[in-house]
């Protein structure tokens, strides 16, 4: 190093190794990692043995509608009772009769707590349709513009209406990716528009058109869903559209790999030859992940399967605090087999590497020359910062501190 370190991490302990190190920071890169460095910086953080990992990953959420269940004394929307069309009528509604400055300022609220949580690197969906058009994308642009040097922010395009149910809806993703947003979004082609090929085709002529990447809601079941991921990994090979593809939630996955569906089994393995060959990505989300989800047999056969937390205290679900440990804590409590250290180890992954390869991250790891975009935690492993789930002691974006214990600085 030929400058003062602007920052240096003492006693470091990362994932995998056994032994500390010292991670020394200048211009916003991680400048070296060594044993000893012996070096002050000009601020200095003291890890006390415990883990230090790159930025958490949070691939799927919804700051659009964060906190629009909050106001009352208990969660708003949440009595039960109402099914999924009925819910997305009510989103349809709560965004048409919305106020920008208040879908800004709970937007920002959300993404403040994402960076306290240690998550740096999000992605979004933002709604639209033909009568809210690209109104609630241009607030969440307006967040990531005033968040980005702390916090990394993709926005899909969500028609969640459908479209091929509402005429103005592929307009307005069009629209959409011109206002900022950055991926095409979708719902259900099979079910909710009632047209699979037709409403996949869309899809990919918008996508096509905008040269953007695509990540769509797959919440179809059974047969019925596995049909819709296998078409659309082979719509992504047909239109060369390979490694630019995430299904998420993808909730047949689970149907097809439970144990109660043992007949789905080769069913499964022949699709995830397709899916290898497209390069289809997957998002699963914890507060609806279903119990048979082969996390573990799509990491293992190296098919791409990150997460997110979905829901921020909104009207599709009263829960989710944009913190990814939290949402490990439930997995592992949840899913059968995941509550060991291998498991756990597994969970891991979804919020940290397979995060970062879904989200196409340059220099995701803790290397020499990467971002220094990182987490100081209060345990020593993986394991323990997800059973324990505590707020990061320190989180760093682009060398700079901006969390404490949870206050942003």
């Amino acid at each position: 190093m030929d400058s003062l370190p602007t920052l240096v991490v003492r006693n470091a302990l990362l994932p995998g190794n056994d032994t500390t190190v010292d991670i020394a920071v200048d211009d916003g890169r991680i400048a070296a990692i060594r044993p000893a460095i012996e070096t002050r910086g000009e601020t200095e953080l003291d890890a006390e043995g415990n883990l230090v990992s790159p930025g958490l990953v949070d691939a799927h959420v919804h700051l659009d509608m964060a906190f629009s269940a909050s106001g009352d004394r208990r969660p708003r929307y949440n009595e039960g009772g109402a099914d999924r069309a009925e819910t997305i009528e009510r989103t349809a509604t709560y965004f048409a009769e919305a106020d920008h400055d208040e879908l800004v300022a709970n937007a920002r609220r959300a993404a403040d707590q994402a960076i306290a949580n240690g998550v740096l690197h999000l992605r979004t969906h933002a709604y639209v349709d033909s009568t809210v058009g690209t109104d609630v994308v241009e607030a969440i642009a307006t967040v990531r513009e005033a968040v980005g040097d702390r916090l990394d922010i993709e926005i899909v395009a969500f028609p969640q209406y459908g479209v091929r149910r509402d005429d103005g809806s592929a307009e307005a993703v069009r629209a959409a990716l011109d206002a900022g947003a950055d991926l095409v979004g979708g719902l259900d082609p099979a079910t909710l528009n009632g047209d699979r090929e037709e409403t996949i085709t869309t899809w990919f002529e918008i996508a096509t058109d905008h040269d953007t990447d695509l990540d769509v809601h797959i919440h179809e079941r059974g047969a019925t869903g596995m049909r819709t991921l296998r078409r659309l990994g082979e719509a992504t090979i047909e239109h060369d559209y390979e490694n630019r593809v995430t299904a998420s939630h993808a909730y047949a996955l689970g149907d097809a790999a439970s144990d109660r569906a043992p007949d789905w089994e080769g069913r499964l393995g022949d699709a995830m030859e397709t899916f290898a060959a497209a390069g289809l990505d997957f998002i699963t989300c914890y507060q609806s992940t279903p119990r048979g989800m082969p996390i573990r047999r799509f990491h293992d056969a190296g098919l791409t399967m990150a997460h997110g937390t979905d829901q921020v205290h909104d009207l599709w679900g009263a829960h989710g605090n944009v913190d990814a440990l939290e949402a490990m804590l439930v997995e592992s409590l949840t899913l059968d087999g995941y509550s060991t250290n291998q498991g756990l180890g597994t969970l891991w992954k979804l919020v940290t590497e397979q995060g970062g390869t879904l989200l196409d991250l340059d220099g995701y790891a803790l290397a020499e020359g990467t971002p220094a975009n990182l987490v100081v935690h209060h345990e020593p492993s993986p394991q323990w910062a997800i059973t324990t789930n505590r707020t990061p002691r320190y989180v760093v974006s682009a060398g700079e501190v901006v969390a404490r214990d949870g206050t942003l600085q």
